[in-house]
Order: C-alpha cells, then sequence, then structure tokens
C-alpha cells in the first residue's frame, strides 16, 4: 500500500508521505524494491494527492488470510484468526470490513473440521479415517507443494534438498512425476547461477585485492583480518554441512569446496533422473486411476488387465499395491447358475428340426 502524488506535469510519485503542511509535502518516494528516495514537493507543483487510509495499511497485513485450497496446520490457525478478529474490532465500518468477516468464519469453519482430524488438500475434504488411508500420497502431495515453494523463491538447494526426501518417503506417489520434472529444472538453474556465482566471486576477489593495495595502515589490516574471518566462517559452515544430512550442500560463494560439491552432484544427479521416463510414470497413474473406476465398478477383469498396464509402465507407482488389495478384499461375484429343465408329464413333444433350437441347448440342436 503506498500514498500517491500526482504532479501538474504529469508526473505520478508513489511512496509514503511524511509530513505535510500548506506550503509542502515530505514523502519518501519508492525508487525500487527496498530503495526510497526523500523528496520535498512544493504544493502549487501538486494537482492531486491520494492517501493510504489506516484500515488499508492493515488490511495489506492480514489479505492473504482466508481459506485456500489446502487447509493448515492446526497451530497455525489461532495467531491468524486473532489478526483478523482485530482488524474487526480496530476497523468495523471499514470497506474491507464484510469480506474480513466473510474470511474468518471461513477459517473458523475450516480450524473446527481440522481439530476433528480432517485435512483439506486441493478443495477436497479428507475424513480422518481417509486421510490416514490416503496419508502416503498425501504426504507426496504436501512434500512436492513446500518444494514448488521454494523452487519459487529461487531457493534451488531448498528445493533439490525437499526433492530428496520425496525420493526416500515418496517415491511411488503421484506427486513423484512433477518432482523428478521440476528438479530437473532446478538442477539447470543450479548449473548457470553456480557459474554466475562464480564468476562474480572472482569479480570481487580481484576488486578487493587491488583495491587493499591502496588502503593505509592500520585500515588494511583490518580489512585482511575481516576477509579472512569471512572465509573462515564460510568453510566452517561448508564443514559442518558435510557432517549433516542433507544431501545437497549449501552454495557458499567464499567456500570453495561448495562449489565442488555441487558440481559433483550435479555431474551424478542430472543424467540419473534424465534416465526416469515421466510419460511413462503418467500413464502408469493414469492406468491406475482407470483401474480404480473400474473397481467402484465391480468390474474384475478390468481392474487387472489395467493394473497389469499400470505395472508395466512404472513398477513403482504405490497405486498398484493398494488397489491389487482393495481387489482381493473385494467379494468375488457369484456366478448366475443355468436354469434347470423342469421334468414334463405331458406326452413326448415332436422332435424339433434344425431351424428351431432345442430347449435345453439354448445354442442350437444337436446332430
Amino acid at each position: 500500500m503506498a500514498d500517491t502524488v500526482i504532479l501538474k506535469s504529469g508526473e505520478t510519485l508513489n511512496g509514503t508521505i511524511v509530513s505535510e503542511t500548506d506550503q509542502q509535502i515530505v514523502m519518501n518516494v519508492t525508487i525500487s524494491s527496498g530503495i526510497v528516495d526523500e523528496k520535498t514537493i512544493a504544493k502549487g507543483d501538486v494537482q492531486s494527492v491520494s492517501k493510504t487510509t489506516p484500515d488499508e495499511i492493515a488490511y495489506a497485513g492480514i489479505r492473504e488470510y482466508k481459506p485456500e485450497t489446502h487447509s493448515l496446520q492446526p497451530t497455525a490457525y489461532p495467531s491468524i484468526l486473532k489478526a483478523l478478529e482485530g482488524f474487526l474490532k480496530t476497523y468495523p465500518t471499514s470497506a474491507r470490513a464484510a469480506e474480513v468477516k466473510k474470511n474468518l468464519e471461513g477459517l473458523k469453519q475450516e480450524q473446527a473440521r481440522v481439530k476433528a482430524g480432517e485435512l483439506k488438500w486441493d478443495d477436497r475434504w479428507y475424513t480422518a479415517q481417509e486421510a490416514e488411508k490416503n496419508k502416503y500420497q498425501l504426504g507426496g502431495l504436501m512434500t512436492l507443494s513446500n518444494m514448488r515453494d521454494q523452487a519459487a523463491n529461487r531457493d534451488f538447494i531448498g528445493a533439490l534438498n525437499t526433492f530428496a526426501q520425496i525420493e526416500k518417503y515418496f517415491p511411488g506417489s503421484s506427486a513423484y512425476p512433477d518432482a523428478v520434472e521440476l528438479a530437473q529444472n532446478m538442477m539447470r538453474i543450479a548449473a548457470m547461477d553456480m557459474v554466475a556465482i562464480q564468476n562474480k566471486t572472482k569479480a570481487q576477489e580481484t576488486q578487493f585485492n587491488n583495491g587493499i593495495l591502496l588502503v593505509p595502515e592500520p585500515q588494511k589490516s583490518q580489512m585482511l583480518a575481516a576477509r579472512r574471518s569471512q572465509i573462515a566462517a564460510a568453510e566452517a559452515a561448508m564443514a559442518a554441512a558435510e557432517k549433516g544430512d542433507l544431501k545437497w550442500k549449501p552454495l557458499l560463494p567464499l567456500a570453495p569446496k561448495s562449489f565442488e560439491s555441487l558440481k559433483t552432484m550435479l555431474s551424478t544427479e542430472a543424467p540419473r533422473l534424465e534416465k526416469l521416463s515421466v510419460p511413462n510414470m503418467r500413464s502408469s497413474l493414469a492406468a491406475t486411476k482407470a483401474a480404480e473406476e473400474a473397481l467402484q465398478a465391480n468390474q474384475r477383469e478390468e481392474v487387472e488387465a489395467k493394473l497389469k498396464e499400470a505395472q508395466a509402465l512404472w513398477a513403482d507407482n504405490a497405486q498398484i499395491a493398494a488397489l491389487t488389495a482393495e481387489l482381493k478384499a473385494k467379494p468375488t461375484p457369484t456366478p448366475k447358475a443355468a436354469p434347470t429343465a423342469t421334468p414334463s408329464s405331458s406326452p413326448a413333444a415332436t422332435p424339433a428340426t434344425k431351424e428351431k433350437k432345442n430347449s435345453i441347448f439354448p445354442w442350437g440342436s444337436k446332430s
């Protein structure tokens, strides 16, 4: 949210008005993200002023608090509900009040269902029993969601470590094919960023070494000591990471080992993922989806055929085992017995001609 001042020249200034008198306006003008410039503007140069109201400023901090496609962790609701209730108490007549009240009620209802053990994912609510039954698939989807958030923030090391968790705990989940594709993209970005960071680090090192020659003592010794301290801290962080459980180590510009580690990982992991057939995985998932629908319709032969197809495409598809177990547990339909002919006390009938069907052999007479 920002204040806006439109000048008579046509220029528009966005930022925060610090003070205003009859003669001038002092404003922190936003130049770019994180950069502001204080400007003093004569009132005679101003055509119009639009100020952000206090309730709009407050609303900006809670606008994201609303029911989404996924439910939250139980511990997240209290603070969110408190923030929404605080807005309504402070700004009961705000133009945003009705929207905030609607979001508050929606989240309260959601909280009650979560407390009862339910879970919402992709706008679908799962009962506690359903969530337990589908916890493997839901776990994969939730972890993939975290991976996507990290990728959106360009945290490629974090995203790749989350992918390692998916491979460890949910390798047969429906989330795996998408995770593989995202990991491949993250590796490409990592390779490009690694080169860019290395070049930038070398340029900075050259600039530092050239500049330090012109610095007098004792500042020169102080700057060299600070530089050595920064390098030592980076190397210590890398050493700690190497002892940890993370598969992908952090990329630390001042620690050469971090570049070596990333380069080694990329040289082995990228080719490994390239060998995986994501299209086959997706086709396998489509086959198990068809098998699930056939199972609900009690079409056993179709279920078996689709599961066999899914197995051939992607043997690690976890749905295959789950649906196979459901199929075995489902009672086999009892075939209807063929009708038995009732003996007749009437005189024997005249033998049927070949053109007519015999009542005992529905497919026709025997000759």
